[in-house]
């Protein structure tokens, strides 16, 4: 029990930099237990394709809705609608955002696909938050394209908005 807590203590001194001195503190445990049942609960929602966009309207100058920003949300099982800024970082950490990256490409081509049956909505841009990792994995583009293909999508339709974290 000693060693694991002087271990603890070693990691959070190193990740916070060189020459830092930490004792062990219980909250270090509960924080790395914390993150563990995140990174599960994450994983998890993968698999159950937990993750869903809304959407909030882009306009132009004269209030015409001329596209929309699909924002993503967690649909957590017990803890409902969970925003991105609870788990955005450990997903990047982790690399699981290249695969919520997918998931969410996939959403927006399926609805923008939906939408070109409906008058209202049959010319509206959809814009998604792409994240530095994702922009620097093999064959992004190529994915992004096989996408856009197979379900008969313009390319012009989909905006990729670089995220802020990548800024």
């Amino acid at each position: 029990e000693l060693l694991k807590r002087a271990d603890l203590a070693m990691y959070q001194a190193k990740s916070d930099g060189r020459g830092m001195l930490r004792f062990y503190e219980p909250g270090i445990q509960a924080a790395i237990n914390a993150r563990a049942r995140l990174e599960a609960e994450l994983r998890a929602a993968l698999v159950r394709e937990e993750f869903v966009l809304y959407f909030q309207p882009q306009v132009d100058g004269s209030g015409q809705c001329i596209g929309v920003e699909g924002l993503l949300r967690w649909n957590h099982p017990t803890r409902g609608l969970v925003a991105p800024l609870e788990f955005i970082q450990l997903a990047e950490e982790t690399g699981l955002i290249l695969a919520i990256g997918r998931q969410v490409l996939a959403i927006a081509c399926v609805t923008l696909q939906r939408w070109l049956s409906q008058p209202a909505t049959s010319r509206l841009r959809l814009a998604v938050n792409v994240s530095p990792r994702q922009l620097h994995a093999p064959n992004f583009a190529v994915g992004v394209r096989t996408l856009l293909s197979e379900h008969g999508i313009e390319p012009t339709r989909l905006n990729l908005e670089i995220t802020e974290s990548s800024l």
